[in-house]
């Protein structure tokens, strides 16, 4: 006997944090449509993201991770700072539409890395050289505080020089 595959679990952010968890934990990639904009222009409402399961110790700055920021909740976000010591590795995290960090986070609450990113028909890896300077500049913003209002027309003349990078932007 043949079972179709599963191709969408309707579900609320609770089951989907517990759901994703388990998956990730287990090995197991998830594909879902993401919510929100947090992390726009990367990232927007109803694009379908590609997560892999991550060792937390192989998270680079910029990489964009799926963790729980609070109980029942899961966020991807950027790590915008790793740090280590007596508590151990943990993360600091941000959208990039976003003005101020989330907070720390420990490393056991990050369960994975969004591989790829698929907007109307294209396909966006986020290992691509364009995508890691992207990720390097986002960083960059967050350490040096710099708000939407100076950040922008930086950014915007800097993509616009850049093309690989205007076309996931745009």
């Amino acid at each position: 006997m043949l079972s179709a595959a599963v191709t969408s679990i309707p579900c609320d952010s609770a089951a989907f944090a517990e759901l994703s968890t388990a998956l990730l934990r287990a090995g197991k990639a998830v594909r879902f449509q993401a919510r929100g904009t947090s992390m726009r222009p990367l990232v927007r409402d109803g694009d379908v993201l590609l997560v892999r399961p991550v060792d937390a110790t192989t998270v680079q700055l910029g990489d964009v991770v799926l963790c729980s920021s609070e109980p029942g909740r899961a966020v991807v976000h950027r790590v915008v700072r790793k740090l280590g010591g007596r508590a151990g590795l943990r993360f600091v995290l941000q959208g990039d539409q976003v003005a101020q960090p989330d907070g720390l986070v420990a490393a056991a609450q990050v369960y994975g890395r969004v591989a790829a990113i698929e907007r109307a028909g294209a396909h966006i890896a986020m290992g691509e050289p364009a995508m890691r300077l992207l990720g390097g500049l986002v960083v960059l913003r967050s350490r040096w505080n710099l708000g939407r209002g100076r950040w922008y027309p930086l950014a915007s003349r800097l993509i616009g020089r850049l093309p690989v990078l205007s076309r996931y932007l745009s």
